[in-house]
């Protein structure tokens, strides 16, 4: 009982407490998930559904192997906005602009970010009590974890 109910899941709805990103934005809630298909999108929706009512913005960046629209409809009417981003490093990262264009077919106000920090900077500046989620890709999430000590 103890392994499935204390069981850790790097990258799965993983509260950011430490590091660079967290310092950069000190009163955002920083969440990191590594979801990246409708059932992960709808997992994640279900998530912010049971959280407190607060302003959420996802950090997205995705795979052009994926079904970006499918990921992000779910978690339409849980986000204020989203801020897509390019993975770093990654030669099959959908570009920020495709992302951010499919969160608009999925009814997502959506924006480009050079970064992920960029996209945390500008989150924190205009709503600094914001819940933020960095989301879409395994490898988003490496890159925040390796990144973020």
């Amino acid at each position: 009982e103890a392994a499935v109910t204390r069981a850790e899941w790097p990258a799965r709805m993983q509260r950011l407490r430490h590091g660079p990103l967290v310092d950069a934005a000190p009163q955002v809630e920083l969440w990191l998930d590594g979801g990246h298909n409708p059932a992960g999108g709808e997992a994640v929706a279900a998530t912010l559904a049971r959280m407190p009512a607060r302003e959420t913005h996802l950090i997205c960046g995705m795979l052009n192997t994926k079904d970006v629209t499918g990921y992000m409809r779910p978690l339409a009417p849980h986000v204020t906005r989203l801020h897509a981003v390019s993975i770093p490093g990654e030669k099959n990262t959908l570009p920020a602009e495709a992302t951010c264009d499919a969160a608009r077919t999925a009814g997502i106000d959506a924006v480009t970010a050079a970064s992920v920090a960029e996209a945390l900077a500008g989150i924190a500046a205009t709503a600094p009590q914001a819940r933020v989620l960095i989301c879409g890709s395994l490898y988003l999430a490496g890159t925040v974890l390796r990144e973020n000590g």
